[in-house]
């Protein structure tokens, strides 16, 4: 659900301009990881390991202002990431708003402050690690394809290995995270009312039931936060297969990739897009969706949740009995024994 609203919401006509922009100035980011790589390849076998050092320098020079360019391109990215943050920002206060207006909703006020603002620099995260990858991995495998397109059979296969054991984990780690931050905020509820009423604990000798309902939260918190841990751990071995991984068939390989025609430049090549480009793409996306992005699905899960139901309307109090009617001086005594009456009594008559 969350992914279906998110890609509506980058699919919108206003914001079709800024994605345009940011796809602009990643492809200028991205050049420079195919230059990367390329150019030392190309410097090695057609100019330093070919007995022409002004080539391999003339090549390398190019790599060095591809980097420059990548930067330049990097930074003008920011400007089209604030162009899709800012209006998820202000759609998401006014829906807060409108709840609020609507529904009298007590936590409005921690949404505006708080959750809004972390959903702002999830998604921004989110977005620029998500970019950030897609086209470094394409820049490094069309790289890879134009030094040798076998060097893709090496490479590929542990790399899809490892993003899909990710993306299987992506939701369950979600649903952790999401029960860890339910435990932690029950703890600290539970701690508040505790503190608050600690006076009434001790007067009233509940010491023990105390102690036993907050260990029982505590352990919950702790419960919660082992699962969230062991599902991290299916993050590092992710990394481990898809970033990690693809080096040792590849080093493996060499032998069998010499004698079949790849060149020394394109090992060397090939090595540089794994681990310069592709394994930091890797880190920043495995890193970022498993923490940005489960934050990022839990908090817009609350903020356009819909209202609670309202409760059943409440009976009207019954009416009020008009005050009965003050009883007379002038009657018998309280006694009901006939006393004499008061003289103003006896004057009006």
């Amino acid at each position: 659900m969350i992914l279906r609203q998110g890609a509506a919401f980058l699919r919108r006509r206003p914001h079709r301009g800024a994605l345009a922009r940011l796809a602009a100035w990643s492809v200028v980011e991205a050049a420079q990881t195919f230059t990367t790589g390329y150019a030392l390849a190309r410097a090695l076998d057609d100019g330093f390991l070919a007995g022409r050092p002004a080539a391999g320098l003339a090549w390398l020079a190019a790599a060095a202002v591809a980097v420059a360019a990548g930067a330049y391109g990097t930074g003008r990215t920011y400007h089209g990431v604030a162009g899709l943050a800012e209006p998820l920002r202000d759609a998401l206060v006014r829906r807060v708003v409108t709840r609020a207006l609507q529904d009298a909703d007590g936590a409005a006020v921690s949404r505006l402050t708080h959750q809004v603002e972390i959903a702002r620099d999830a998604f921004a995260g989110l977005l620029m690690v998500a970019r950030s990858f897609v086209f470094t991995a394409a820049g490094a495998l069309a790289g890879l394809f134009l030094l040798a397109p076998v060097l893709l059979a090496v490479v590929v296969p542990p790399l899809v290995l490892g993003l899909a054991l990710f993306v299987l984990t992506l939701r369950p780690l979600a649903r952790r995270q999401e029960g860890y931050l339910a435990a932690d905020e029950a703890l600290s509820q539970s701690a508040d009312a505790v503190c608050a009423g600690l006076r009434d604990v001790a007067a009233g000798g509940a010491e023990h039931v105390v102690a036993a309902e907050t260990g029982a939260t505590v352990e919950e918190g702790l419960r919660t936060a082992n699962a969230l841990a062991r599902w991290s751990v299916t993050r590092v071995v992710a990394l481990a297969v898809a970033g990690r991984l693809p080096v040792v068939p590849l080093l493996v390989a060499t032998p069998w990739l010499l004698d079949h025609g790849v060149t020394p430049g394109a090992l060397v090549g090939a090595l540089a897009y794994l681990t310069q480009s592709l394994l930091p793409a890797l880190q920043s996306l495995v890193h970022g969706l498993g923490t940005s992005g489960a934050r990022l699905a839990v908090v817009l899960r609350r903020l356009t949740a819909p209202a609670p139901a309202a409760d059943a309307p409440r009976r009207p109090p019954p009416p009020r009995r008009p005050p009965a009617a003050r009883p007379s001086s002038c009657g018998a005594s309280p006694s009901g024994t006939g006393g004499t009456p008061s003289p103003s009594c006896t004057a009006s008559t």
